[in-house]
């Protein structure tokens, strides 16, 4: 028993000696122990893809990146046992990312990384992500379909969408993730978020929005809204210039909380069945309303929680 122990001390000490050795020097290597000790060989290459109109991406352990360039490509980055694989047929571009191997050791890489490239000229019709414990960014481009749905729900993936069109983002899921969007517009986007997610919109439009929420938050910066509805239980919705167009309708359930400051709306229709409305620093017990019949309103309902606008 005490040889088995002293000979794997020995072998720790030699893995660890390689990985120092091997940051050291700058190599971008993962050190594994897979019946023995193990050096990753990186990859980072980009491949030429033909056309293509839709993207589905499965997989584990994949940040995956979307981005305007000068044509159709993909960018893989990581070590070459993760490598996902991928392939274009009939208009589609299926990428599939592999789970990291169950091994001991250190990785210095990380995940694998992915970096789909379109032409500035062109957009993508279909986008279906289905990815686990991975971060997914969206730059820059129009999709006119977006579906992300969780591959696993204790490891859901983060979406960040920076300065791009959605059109349609049919359905996105989210299990204690984040979802970021800043400069862009978004169009009918039908959003669940639990677990304590985190949704934040910042100097964005978002049209005929639907976003129901369980112990988790939304904040809205410098925005527009368009007939957005929300229902949320157990959640805190925190609003700051905001512009709202049309309708917007926003219940809170349970202990939930709603936050208003230098919002622009031409009516509200704010009330609470077990708490207090706070309108400009002046408690109206629990209903505040005022031309509720406008074009462009804000109506909060709360059961418990307290609704505050500054």
């Amino acid at each position: 028993m005490r040889k088995y122990f002293v000979t794997g001390f020995y072998l720790l000490i030699v893995g660890g000696i390689l990985l120092l050795g091997g940051i050291l020097m700058g190599a971008n290597r993962s050190v594994v122990w897979n019946h023995g000790f193990k050096v990753e060989q990186h990859i980072n290459e980009t491949y030429p893809l033909t056309d293509f109109k839709n993207v589905y991406v499965e997989g584990n352990d994949t940040n995956v990146n979307f981005k305007l360039g000068d044509r159709y490509k993909i960018h893989i980055d990581g070590d070459k046992s993760q490598m996902p694989s991928y392939r274009v047929k009939k208009d589609t571009l299926t990428v599939t990312g592999k789970k990291k191997n169950k091994h001991v050791g250190v990785d210095v890489l990380g995940r694998a990384k992915v970096t789909i490239t379109i032409p500035m000229n062109k957009t993508l019709e279909n986008v279906n992500l289905r990815l686990a414990d991975s971060a997914i960014y969206i730059n820059d481009v129009t999709i006119e379909h977006l579906i992300k749905t969780a591959k696993d729900m204790d490891y859901d993936a983060q979406l960040y969408i920076k300065d791009a069109t959605i059109n349609n983002l049919d359905k996105i899921n989210l299990y204690d993730a984040n979802f970021e969007a800043t400069n862009s517009k978004i169009n009918n986007m039908t959003l669940v978020a639990s677990q304590y997610s985190d949704i934040v919109i910042k100097n964005s439009t978002l049209v005929k929005t639907s976003i129901n929420l369980n112990e988790s938050s939304l904040k809205v910066k410098q925005s527009n809204l368009d007939s957005m509805n929300s229902l949320a239980n157990h959640s805190r919705i925190t609003m700051d210039k905001v512009v709202y167009m049309n309708t917007n309708d926003f219940r809170i359930f349970s202990g939930g909380h709603f936050t208003g400051s230098d919002m622009t709306a031409d009516g509200l229709d704010l009330s609470t069945d077990d708490g207090v409305v706070r309108y400009l620093d002046k408690d109206y017990g629990h209903e505040y309303q005022n031309k509720i019949d406008a074009g462009n309103l804000l109506r909060v309902k709360a059961t418990k929680g307290s609704i505050t606008i500054k």
